[in-house]
């Protein structure tokens, strides 16, 4: 009897990592102290029987995973996993400065069904050379067979060259990468590497234009797909959708109708960094809280938003058609 060979990480990130995926946040209970499980499976539900997302990314920057202990990381990976049992494919933010638990976290992955994981550009001791990150990158490779993103995050301090991808495109497990850089940046590993792995950004802004005139399959991974969309009304998914059939004109008049919306999105989830290098999961929390999917506060040293500025946030929304 002849028995075929598994596919490839490459080969399974070329048939699974398509469409539209989720940046999930971590909800905590009223009081920070614990995650919020029923929350947290209330978001998995949403997004996936409600907004009808393609994938879910958890466990990342939007997923506080530096506030999680490693037993907590491994929970909300665990339950994320569960709760979409199987209906999209999800990938787990793995990467840590300790080496051994990116080790530990991926084991705990693939024990619980996880597709992908996903490592954030190795970020202590800061800015390390590019020799470093290669080596750093190439232990985990030897360590895991879970099938490996690169995440090429500001958030990490510094940026991996499109070369330095290239490179590391060549290793058996790793087959794509999360790359929010500049345009000039995304189109060059696309260039260097996408016939390799897949090639993702995370900006709604510019999806359109890169699937269509670029063949990017994946927008990987954003909070925007709950922030713009509601059960029964999704235009992200739907100029995705008229595009793909051929329809230009309409996917366009769509994803120009959310203007305002974006404009809302570059005020509250990117001029906080931008400007005073603040992650905005205080600002995402309050804007799911609004659309009607409350995930608890931020932990330290993260702070809420005054009230003042979540009454801002409610206009902004307001006046942008999303409440």
């Amino acid at each position: 009897m002849n028995v075929s060979a598994p596919p490839s990480a490459k080969q399974l990130a070329r048939e699974k990592v398509t469409g539209l995926w989720i940046a999930i946040a971590t909800p905590f209970t009223p009081d920070g102290a614990r995650v919020d499980e029923d929350a947290l499976a209330a978001s998995v539900e949403h997004y996936v029987d409600g907004l009808k997302v393609d994938g879910i990314f958890c466990g990342g920057v939007m997923g506080e995973f530096w506030a999680l202990s490693l037993d907590e990381r491994k929970r909300v990976h665990e339950l994320v996993a569960s709760q979409a049992d199987g209906r999209v494919p999800v990938m787990a933010q793995v990467g840590h400065h300790v080496f051994s638990d990116t080790v530990e976290l991926c084991a705990h992955a693939t024990e619980h069904g996880i597709d992908f994981g996903i490592a954030m550009n190795p970020y202590y001791p800061p800015s390390p050379p590019a020799e470093s990150v290669r080596a750093w990158y190439e232990a985990l490779a030897a360590a895991s067979a879970l099938p490996m993103f690169l995440f090429n995050t500001v958030y990490s301090g510094y940026s991996l060259s499109p070369e330095l991808i290239a490179e590391l495109a060549e290793l058996d497990n790793v087959c794509g990468v999360k790359n929010p850089q500049g345009l000039e940046h995304l189109l060059r590993v696309q260039e260097l590497a996408g016939h390799r792995i897949v090639v993702t950004d995370a900006s709604e802004r510019h999806w359109l234009e890169l699937h269509t005139e670029h063949g990017f399959q994946a927008l990987m991974s954003t909070p925007a797909l709950a922030l713009y969309q509601r059960p029964g009304e999704r235009p992200v998914a739907e100029y995705t959708r008229l595009a793909d059939a051929g329809d230009l004109d309409g996917a366009r008049a769509i994803s120009e109708r959310l203007g305002p919306a974006r404009d809302a999105f570059d005020r509250w989830m990117r001029q906080p960094w931008l400007e005073r290098r603040v992650i905005p999961i205080a600002q995402l929390k309050a804007w799911l809280g609004l659309l009607g999917l409350p995930q608890g506060p931020v932990r330290p040293p993260l702070v809420p938003l005054t009230r003042d500025e979540e009454a801002a946030l409610a206009r902004d929304l307001d006046a942008a058609g999303l409440l």
